[in-house]
């Protein structure tokens, strides 16, 4: 089990080579089971090599509890179990794919 942190909507995170933000928060159910996502955009301005962007799909995991917990900077915080299971994988990133077209999709490591 880990905590996993809540982004706030629209909230801006630099990178060295760029920014991303969070634009959509969601829970989805797959075998009886459900999971948090979030959908993001990247861009990348800061590159030598030019300008590029993607959106993004991140799944930190099967929830367990939702948002019982704050941090010290007073964000939400939920419990969710990683989703290690290749095959389990799979059938969630068919999901989101049919969902979310033309979308990186990645999964917590655990």
């Amino acid at each position: 089990m880990e905590n996993y942190t809540h982004h706030e909507i629209g909230e801006e995170v630099q990178f060295i080579a760029g920014h991303y933000e969070i634009v959509e928060e969601g829970r989805l159910t797959h075998s009886g089971k459900e999971y948090l996502y979030l959908l993001g955009v990247a861009t990348v301005d800061n590159s030598c090599c030019g300008r590029t962007g993607c959106r993004f799909l991140f799944i930190p995991g099967y929830l367990h509890s939702w948002k019982t917990k704050i941090d010290a900077q007073g964000k939400p915080v939920s419990e969710v179990e990683p989703i290690i299971d290749q095959q389990i994988q799979a059938a969630i990133r068919a999901l989101l794919h049919a969902r979310y077209p033309y979308s990186q999709i990645n999964f917590s490591k655990g």
